[in-house]
């Protein structure tokens, strides 16, 4: 009798024994699925993008994506058979919604346009801001963690990093003038500017901050200062770089006629010394974008030229 009830006692610790162990085992299972189903679900995110600039970025990464701009610009070849979803600052949301999108990326700049109707379909928003050199490296970090593409963000913002360690002998006492053209205007971009933030990443001087440090009523205004010769008459800067945007072939004639039609302009060092470079529309222009390692090295090379 005692040996049963012993046997017994024993039969039973064996047998809660057991299922604690499937219990436990069952537990890391379940911890493993979750993990597992985690992992997936970052990777088969549905994404559509909203922007050329960032679907070039989204190639860069090995992203694939359900929805892409719709653009008459060079798209990433992987991205031309995707479905439309409409402008970058206007996507169409039936669009959006009929290919499944998760999480739409656009451009900061057209945040405002997309933010309150990608809520109201209950879409997941990320926007990189493509207004400068160091916020466009930045946001493309934060993407990475976002969709799971750490380290391959890491290795574009690396590459878009190369230029300034290859180009760390520029001469930092030159002093610059950017001029912005348009069919209509010419203007003077702040080291807020893209273009600008590229000349102040290589320690380049922008002869913007004298000209509103010695004159109060000059402001910026979304990054850009009004032209004025008579001021930079006096500041007299050692290079001129000028870059147009939206028409671009109306842009550059624009910049023609401003040097041709006033002598005064002859004043200017910089034009007596024939440093006067217009940037390639490729490479510069109103906004980051995939070449903005090619943007340095060019900068790099009028610089030290």
């Amino acid at each position: 009798m005692k040996f049963k009830r012993v046997s017994s006692i024993i039969l039973v610790s064996f047998l809660l024994l057991g299922c604690s162990s499937v219990g436990q085992a069952s537990k890391e299972n379940d911890t493993n699925s979750s993990n597992v189903s985690i992992n997936q679900q970052q990777k088969e995110i549905k994404i559509s993008v909203a922007s050329v600039a960032i679907s070039h970025v989204l190639s860069e990464l090995n992203q694939k994506i359900v929805g892409r701009p719709t653009t008459k610009l060079e798209l990433p070849a992987t991205y031309v058979d995707i479905p439309e979803i409409g402008s970058s600052f206007s996507p169409d949301f039936e669009k959006v919604l009929s290919v499944g999108t998760e999480l739409l990326i656009g451009d900061y700049l057209f945040k405002d346009k997309i933010e309150n109707s990608a809520k109201q379909y209950g879409i997941d928003t990320f926007y990189i801001d493509t207004s400068s050199y160091d916020k466009f490296l930045r946001d493309i970090e934060e993407l990475g963690k976002k969709i799971n593409k750490e380290k391959e963000a890491s290795k574009l913002v690396e590459r878009f990093r190369e230029p300034l360690n290859n180009l760390s002998a520029v001469n930092k006492d030159l002093k610059v003038a950017i001029i912005s053209g348009t069919s209509e205007s010419n203007m003077l971009a702040t080291e807020d500017s893209y273009v600008g933030s590229l000349v102040k990443a290589l320690g380049v001087k922008n002869i913007v901050n004298e000209i509103m440090a010695s004159n109060s009523d000059v402001q910026a205004v979304n990054n850009y200062v009004n032209l004025n010769l008579e001021q930079l008459l006096v500041n007299q800067p050692d290079l001129i770089l000028t870059f147009g945007h939206g028409n671009i072939d109306e842009a550059n004639k624009s910049l023609e006629k401003l040097f041709g039609e006033n002598p005064a302009w002859m004043n200017l060092d910089a034009v007596k010394n024939n440093k006067i470079y217009n940037l390639d529309s490729n490479l510069f222009g109103t906004s980051a974008n995939i070449n903005i390692d090619k943007a340095l090295t060019e900068l790099g090379r009028i610089f030290n030229g």
